[in-house]
């Protein structure tokens, strides 16, 4: 018989005598179940109930006692109120209580006990509370009687329910105990059964096994014992074959191991003893496993097995970590800042690199200090002194002066004298600043030539502009530079906050903005000057913007027109051409001035597009005059930095149809003062085109003759400076002279501004014939072209006869 087959059979020899004596045990429950029911429902539960009804007439007695009753009434007096409503709810609770021990399974002594009460209580309930005091005391005395009686029948037959209940449980006991006593028998016969058949097959297996694990070699012939026991035995001798296989196989490979494990080591050696960085490994009790050449030169020789402490003396270090987290500290070592990193190992090992970071510090130091200071003069860059300024914004304990700083004409200077010379003098103004704001403050090159001073400790607006002033007059002295004296002025705006002001509040963007817009309103003057800043700069600067969003709409919506203003030929009496002349027409504020908007479309980059309008719109408009009219077009110095520039003039030329000799363009001396050259080379090429070129405003510059000789312009334009005042003798000399230079140099000249006859009749004598003003007409739109034709053509009749009259005499 085979093993599974031995166990299955006495597993369900066992299995069937558990069942039954489960069966027998459930039994047992069953009735233990029944006798506890019937204890607490026929004796604990009554009892307890009739235990109430006992206190609650207790309670009834208590209340209306002679003792008890203090009240003055008659003892046979009837009750009323709430006394009787007391009576009434007591008789009624116990008489309930009285129901629920009747409808239990009591014994029929109890009942008969119990239901004798009910009599009593239903003369009380149907007297409805009308008793005297007498009465319910004697009614109750005779309840609490009867309910005593029942008491004492409730706890006799509560003690017998348990001595039946023990007696039923001791036997259900011993009957278990039986049975359980035979199911143990049973398995330990079983247990023994097995023992004799398999055990001594088991033996002798676990005996062929050990000779196995030996090395021995398997004894021949056929084991005896089960099926099982027999087939485990073939399987161990096979196993042993082939173990002795493997072993041999192993072997060998335990040889190639070792080969390479050696190998291994080695490079590990040398990868460990070329790293940069020191390294340790530590095993769980903090004692050294590992370690590399170079942690030997910064630690000493330390031997394999050496605990921690012994040569890592901040004991930090050796802090325990999970598994593979990090862990980042700084030691010094010998004067060297080590960046130590640890690492985590299983059993609480540790791997730690000591890295020597001091010059790598020291790089970072420098960068940082780089990063915050300006190349040239070494001083804090903005985003430095953006930084600054924020902190001292944000403690707010004290007053501040902002300042900042500008160097005017620093280009001119630059291109005058050379870059080296301008870097030496941004260097001593950056020094000159240093000296005058003292230690306390701090001085920054924002950029360019532009400087900023932020003062903390200024208490009113005297002392601010004390300071300001200073930093004014440190542009009294020149600059030398290279044996050489260079004059430059500077301007400055400042912002004062007074201590208590909501400093926290303003941010460094918004001050310098502040001074900013201070410093906008100092250029805006000659000489070195300083200007504080007003709330009112900033109103002006959120109109400014304002007229910026609407000069974009204004282009985008074609709120621009041309109006156009004749140049009059004195010589044939007659228009040779116009002049267009922008306007704009606001919607709101009306015509705005020229003045305001040309100015604010160049700084915006606005001006390019503005432009190229107006001459596309002037070409097509003369392309449908006269072929003998011309049409002239300023161009702003902004434009002339459009690398398109040339293009737009081809273009508008090309999509009008109009003559290039119809075209004049006219530029004024500021045009020259940036990128000469370019410029001139865009002249060069107006006149290969065959454009008209006219210099506007001549004379105001500082060196219009110099460009002359540069560049030989077409025309020339008198200013109307020089025409308004020809009351003036130099005035006078200077239209003579420049009417001399036009004649010298084979140019036209014209003069502008003409409001009176007299004017007239001084430029026609001194030979100048081209003329243009309001005396002539003012400017119009083009619906009014023919309309000034004609004025012109009459106004030459009535209002210039004497002119007329010289024309004739000269002509005779």
């Amino acid at each position: 018989m085979s093993i599974n087959l031995r166990l299955l059979v006495g597993s369900f020899i066992f299995a069937s005598l558990t069942l039954v004596f489960a069966a027998f045990s459930y039994d047992s429950q069953l009735v233990s179940l029944e006798l506890a029911r019937k204890l607490y429902d026929g004796g604990s539960a009554p009892l307890s109930r009739l235990e109430i009804a006992k206190e609650k007439t207790a309670v009834i007695q208590s209340r209306f006692s002679p003792a008890a009753d203090d009240s003055s009434e008659n003892d046979e007096a009837r009750l009323q109120g709430k006394s009787a409503g007391e009576i009434m709810l007591a008789a009624s609770s116990i008489m309930s209580e009285i129901r629920q021990v009747l409808s239990a399974d009591v014994s029929p002594d109890l009942r008969r006990a119990v239901g004798a009460l009910r009599y009593p209580l239903s003369r009380i309930e149907a007297s409805e509370g009308n008793l005297s005091r007498g009465a319910v005391r004697r009614e109750f005395a005779a309840l609490w009687l009867g309910l005593e009686g029942a008491v004492t029948v409730a706890r006799a037959d509560l003690a017998e329910l348990r001595g039946q209940t023990s007696d039923a449980i001791e036997s259900a006991r011993m009957r278990n105990g039986v049975a359980l006593v035979a199911v143990f028998g049973a398995l330990f016969g079983f247990a023994m059964f097995l023992s004799r058949s398999i055990g001594r097959a088991l033996r002798e297996m676990a005996l062929r096994a050990r000779e196995l694990a030996s090395g021995a070699s398997a004894k021949p012939g056929v084991p005896k014992g089960p099926r099982e026991v027999r087939d485990v035995l073939f399987a161990l001798e096979e196993m042993g074959a082939r173990c002795r296989k493997i072993e041999a196989t192993m072997l060998s490979e335990a040889d190639m191991m070792a080969v390479r494990l050696n190998r291994q080591e080695s490079q590990l050696g040398a990868a460990l003893n070329n790293m940069t960085q020191a390294l340790c490994m530590l095993d769980g009790q903090k004692r050294l496993v590992l370690s590399n050449e170079v942690f030997s030169r910064y630690f000493g020789e330390v031997a394999p097995g050496t605990p921690a402490r012994a040569f890592l003396t901040d004991p930090s270090l050796t802090l325990p970590l999970r598994e593979n987290e990090m862990a980042t500290d700084l030691l010094e070592v010998g004067g060297a800042v080590m960046e130590v990193k640890r690492r985590g190992m299983i059993a609480k090992g540790l791997l730690i690199t000591f890295e020597d970071i001091t010059e790598k510090q020291r790089i970072s130091r420098r960068l940082e200090h780089v990063a915050g200071h300006d190349g040239l003069t070494d001083l804090p860059n903005r985003k430095n002194f953006a930084d600054v300024l924020d902190g001292l914004l944000a403690k707010g304990r004290h007053g501040l002066l902002v300042a900042v700083v500008d160097i005017r004409g620093f280009k001119s200077i630059n291109d005058t004298h050379g870059h080296p010379v301008g870097d030496a003098i941004l260097k001593e103004c950056g020094d000159r600043l240093v000296r005058i704001a003292g230690p306390k403050a701090t001085v920054s090159r924002l950029g360019g030539n532009e400087f900023a001073v932020v003062l903390p400790g200024v208490r009113g607006t005297g002392d601010a502009d004390a300071f300001a002033g200073a930093l004014v007059a440190s542009f009294d002295s020149p600059f030398d530079v290279e044996s050489r004296r260079i004059e430059a002025r500077g301007s400055v705006g400042t912002v004062h906050i007074a201590a208590g002001q909501q400093m926290a509040s303003l941010g460094a963007d918004i001050v310098l903005q502040n001074c900013d817009l201070a410093l906008y309103q100092a250029k805006q003057e000659a000489g070195s000057v300083c200007r504080r800043f007003k709330p009112a700069m900033r109103e002006k600067l959120q109109r400014r913007r304002e007229m910026e969003l609407d000069l974009q709409k204004a282009l985008d919506e074609g709120q621009f027109e041309l109006f156009y203003q004749p140049f009059i030929d004195t010589e044939r009496r007659r228009v040779s051409g116009f002049e267009a002349l922008l306007r704009w027409q606001h919607p709101e504020r009306g015509m705005i001035s020229p003045a305001v908007f040309i100015p604010l479309a160049e700084e915006t980059g606005l001006i390019e597009r503005l432009g190229k309008w107006a001459l596309d719109a002037a070409c097509h408009e003369a392309s449908k005059w006269p072929e003998d009219l011309t049409i002239s077009v300023n161009l702003s110095a902004v434009q002339f930095k459009s690398p398109t520039l040339v293009e737009d003039v081809r273009g508008a030329l090309a999509a009008s149809g109009l003559a290039p000799r119809r075209l004049q363009i006219e530029v004024t001396e500021s045009l020259f003062l940036d990128e000469g050259d370019r410029v001139l080379s865009i002249l060069k090429e107006f006149r290969r085109l065959g454009l008209t070129i006219s210099m506007d405003d001549f004379g105001t510059g500082y060196s219009s003759l110099g460009y002359l000789s540069r560049f030989p312009f077409d025309k020339i334009k008198i200013d109307q400076s020089f025409v308004r005042d020809m009351g003036r003798a130099e005035n006078i000399a200077i239209v003579r002279s420049i009417i001399g230079l036009s004649r010298a140099l084979n140019m036209s000249v014209i003069a502008e501004g003409i409001e009176t006859p007299e004017q007239m009749q001084i430029l026609y004598s001194e030979g100048c014939r081209e003329m243009q003003g309001y005396l002539f007409s003012k400017p119009r739109p083009s619906s009014d072209l023919a309309k000034m034709l004609m004025e012109v053509a009459n106004q030459w009749r009535s209002d210039f006869p004497s002119l007329a009259a010289d024309k004739s005499m000269a002509a005779a």
